[in-house]
C-alpha cells in the first residue's frame, strides 16, 4: 500500500517483508537490522513506523543417517517411465521451459544421494525438524526441469505423471517407516545425530 493518487505523499503505506537464512539464529540478527532500518527512515522522514511479526519457520535441521536409510528404499522403488502420451505432453511442457534442460528420461532413474545441507526453503516442517529426527523427500512430480511455483509444475502434477511421481515418494516413505518400526536401533541412530547437531542446551 503505497498511495491512492500519484504526486500525492501517502498518510499510510504498508510493505510486507520476509528474510531468510539457513540458520535461525544469524536470522534474528537480520531481522533486527530490517526492523532498525525501518525505524531510521521514518525518524529521518518525520514520521512514525509499526511492525506486525505474522509468522516465522525454522531452516531445516537435516538427518543424514535418516536421509541415507530412505535414499536406499528409494533405490529399491526406481524411479518410472513415460508412456507415450506421457512423453508428448512433457515434450510440450519443456517447449516453454527454455534451454539447458535435464533430460527427460531422469524421472526414471533416481539420482545419487547427497550429503544433507541446510538450506533456506520455507517450510513449517523446518520447525518440526528441531523436535524430532526427520528427512524428507523429493519426487519426479513434474516434467524434468520444471520451477517451483510456475504453471507447469502445476499442469503436471494434475496428471498421470504426478500421481507416478506421487506412488514413488509414497512407497518410498512407507518402506522408510515399516524400517523404523521393525528395527528400532534405526531410531537410536537418527536421534544421536540428531542430538549431535542441535548440540547441548539447544532451546527451541
Amino acid at each position: 500500500n503505497g498511495g491512492r493518487a500519484p504526486n500525492v505523499v501517502p498518510d499510510f503505506a504498508e510493505v510486507y517483508y520476509y528474510a531468510r537464512h539457513n540458520d535461525m539464529r544469524v536470522l534474528d540478527g537480520i531481522w533486527d537490522r530490517i526492523v532498525k532500518a525501518s525505524e531510521g527512515a521514518a525518524l529521518g522522514t518525520g514520521t512514525t513506523v509499526d511492525h506486525e511479526l505474522i509468522a516465522a519457520v525454522w531452516n531445516i535441521l537435516p538427518n543424514e543417517y535418516l536421509s541415507r536409510l530412505q535414499h536406499k528404499n528409494l533405490e529399491r522403488v526406481g524411479g518410472y517411465t513415460y508412456t507415450p502420451d506421457e512423453r508428448t505432453f512433457a515434450e510440450q511442457v519443456r517447449k516453454s521451459l527454455g534451454a539447458n534442460l535435464p533430460p527427460l528420461d531422469n524421472a526414471s532413474r533416481v539420482l545419487e544421494w547427497e550429503s544433507g545441507k541446510v538450506d533456506m526453503n520455507s517450510t513449517d516442517m523446518g520447525d518440526v525438524s528441531w523436535r524430532v529426527p526427520s528427512v524428507q523427500l523429493s519426487a519426479a512430480t513434474w516434467v524434468p526441469g520444471t520451477p517451483a511455483h510456475s504453471w507447469q509444475a502445476v499442469a503436471a502434477g494434475g496428471t498421470s505423471i504426478g500421481a507416478k511421481g506421487m506412488m514413488v515418494a509414497a512407497k518410498t516413505m512407507t518402506l522408510t517407516a515399516m524400517d523404523l518400526f521393525t528395527d528400532p536401533t534405526h531410531i537410536q541412530r537418527a536421534r544421536a545425530e540428531f542430538d549431535q547437531r542441535r548440540g547441548p542446551n539447544f532451546v527451541y
